[in-house]
């Protein structure tokens, strides 16, 4: 079987939470190669020095260089926006740089729990692979976001595959901005048609592919036999998507912005795990002196002790605040 093919994309101010993603899909897809595109120089050098045998690194430089209209549209947009429009030009170069047969975009704040293959398996032949919100009754509204997140995203080679991928490639360097404008929200909402406009999609209907603060809360956990279950099937994986440390022991599960109630199966089968791992890949990343910058998009802001108290507070009061020590 040939091995399976991700990528990613992430600053220096995002090692500790991408190497969260990078080592749990490996320890639950261990012949995966992941293909990591650094978007700063730091990062770049950090990457080198941690020496991820299963990763395969990238600098900006290279992609920008090999796509010029992708590199043209950085001083159109804000540095995030950017970003965002990197989101289809990253697995394009991939799939003509190297031939592959399919790649499949990750997000980078993300945790994987059991194996991706059900999702692979589910597919079956289609040539793109989406990732449902499945929003909470009560979030419904958000839909204006898009239907889709952008977390995982498949493409393979073939009639449809190519032709979404070009499509949306276009589409984001046409507009690409962190607004909704008609049908349009930064890289995302495009996903919405890709449904209607090209055959071979596929929209995951694994319950256990897409746990986000936006959905947790639909979604029961049952821990059985050592196997994190979400409806009779095992959790694959959890987007930490707004996640982050407040300071010492407590953190945001980013769960208070999606007014989403932890439970305390939500606190033990996830958040405690998805903390154990992110300190563990903290002290990896500081040995290779790996601190947030001024530059870069994921920054976290350092407040003042005033701040933090009032913000443990309000996590306390929204039953969305993590305490691990």
């Amino acid at each position: 079987m040939m091995p399976r093919h991700f990528c990613a994309h992430f600053d220096h101010n995002y090692i500790p939470r991408a190497l969260v993603m990078l080592e749990s899909l490996h320890a639950h897809c261990p012949g995966a190669v992941v293909h990591v595109l650094c978007l700063t120089p730091e990062c770049f050098t950090a990457m080198e020095g941690l020496a991820i045998p299963y990763t395969r690194i990238y600098a900006l430089s290279e992609l920008e260089q090999t796509d010029p209209q992708c590199a043209a549209t950085r001083g159109t947009r804000s540095l995030v926006e950017y970003y965002f429009t990197l989101t289809p030009c990253w697995p394009r170069f991939l799939l003509h740089r190297h031939e592959l047969p399919e790649v499949t975009y990750l997000d980078a704040d993300m945790m994987f729990f059991s194996s991706p293959e059900p999702i692979f398996t589910e597919a079956g032949e289609a040539e793109v692979i989406i990732t449902p919100h499945r929003f909470s009754s009560r979030l419904a509204s958000l839909e204006e976001y898009g239907r889709y997140n952008v977390s995982w995203l498949t493409f393979r080679r073939g009639e449809h595959g190519d032709r979404c991928l070009e499509w949306y490639r276009n589409a984001c360097l046409e507009w690409c901005f962190d607004r909704i404008e008609g049908e349009r929200y930064a890289d995302q909402k495009y996903l919405d048609a890709f449904p209607r406009l090209f055959g071979a999609v596929h929209s995951i209907e694994h319950a256990g592919a897409g746990l986000a603060p936006w959905n947790l809360d639909r979604y029961p956990l049952v821990m059985k036999d050592g196997e994190l279950l979400v409806q009779d099937v095992p959790l694959i994986f959890y987007h930490a998507q707004a996640f982050c440390t407040i300071c010492g022991p407590f953190y945001s599960s980013g769960c208070r912005t999606y007014k989403t109630v932890l439970t305390r199966e939500m606190k033990e089968y996830i958040f405690k795990p998805y903390v154990r791992a992110l300190k563990a890949s903290a002290v990896k990343a500081k040995s290779y002196a790996v601190t947030a910058g001024k530059a870069g998009m994921r920054i976290q802001q350092h407040d003042g002790f005033r701040a933090m108290y009032k913000r443990i507070r309000k996590e306390y009061k929204s039953s969305s605040l993590v305490i691990h020590f």
